[in-house]
């Protein structure tokens, strides 16, 4: 088994969960503008709602600060519309 498929077939986390923390390490780093829209696809194919990432965006305001929330947020609504 290569190293690309293991953390996939690790122990621990769900898919949802998974989803959802990827979905914040890219949300905290800014300027992933492209990828934070794949993630956030990945996210509502494995059950989160966008609700949930709503929620997940704002607990993270005071530590990510609002520039990349509001960009995350935007995001988040472009997708949700498609």
């Amino acid at each position: 088994m290569g190293i690309t498929i293991r953390y996939y077939t690790r122990k621990g986390l769900n898919d949802q969960e998974r989803e959802m923390v990827t979905f914040c390490y890219i949300y905290a780093q800014g300027s992933c503008e492209n990828q934070l829209r794949g993630h956030t696809r990945g996210n509502l194919n494995v059950g989160n709602s966008k609700e949930k990432l709503l929620a997940i965006l704002s607990t993270c305001i005071p530590w990510i600060g609002y520039p990349r929330t509001l960009n995350a947020w935007a995001i988040v609504d472009e997708v949700t519309k498609e």
